[in-house]
């Protein structure tokens, strides 16, 4: 299915009115009906927003401001073949840990074709501020490899170690936006996939 309500041609809203809309449009249900949908997997329960099917519609605060690790962020790709975010801000260095938690969540969506859409009122190629210094302390990596749960060799894999490094997956991150919002993309068939990570092991 090829974006719909959409903005200058994306899939980026930007208003929550409109991810509404597309709820509605996706389930033919209205997102004041759906109910929370508890999932059950690795001896966890994750409860995030509201669904219908396979379509979820949620907030960037429940997402990416709570301590999800990227077990949960699987969880979510396997289940759901449509993720929508709404009052989703403009992202930068300043607040670390909701960047890092977000791009991890992306890029597994993106391996899964999961259907992302935001509502945000920054064009998408300002969704991450680039000009904001990405030069990190030991210590704040440390905070977040605790955070979402990483081994020293999965935080490697993700690139989230020298500022350039991680200048590049920022830079990464938009494109890989930017190619979610093509209809080819969007006429991808959803891939759940596994709870399992590449690597075999769990976060």
């Amino acid at each position: 299915m090829s974006p719909v309500l959409c903005v200058d041609t994306t899939a980026f809203l930007h208003d929550d009115q409109r991810i509404d809309e597309l709820f509605e449009h996706l389930t033919g249900v209205r997102v004041q009906d759906a109910r929370p949908h508890t999932l059950s997997f690795l001896g966890r329960e994750l409860r995030i927003g509201v669904s219908h099917g396979s379509v979820l519609v949620t907030s960037f605060r429940e997402l990416c401001k709570s301590n999800h690790g990227s077990s949960d962020f699987r969880a979510l790709a396997k289940t759901y073949s449509h993720v929508l975010i709404k009052d989703f801000p403009q992202l930068s260095m300043n607040e670390k840990t909701p960047l890092r938690r977000f791009i991890i969540m992306m890029d597994l969506f993106y391996d899964r074709s999961v259907k992302l859409v935001l509502s945000c009122h920054v064009p998408i190629t300002q969704l991450i501020n680039l000009e904001v210094s990405s030069i990190q302390a030991a210590d704040d990596l440390r905070l977040l490899m605790d955070d979402l749960k990483l081994t020293l060799e999965e935080a490697k894999a993700m690139n989230l170690f020298t500022g350039e490094d991680e200048l590049f997956s920022q830079k990464r991150a938009l494109s890989r936006l930017s190619e979610m919002q093509c209809n080819d993309y969007w006429d991808l068939p959803h891939r759940p996939g596994s709870l399992e990570s590449s690597s075999g092991s769990s976060m």
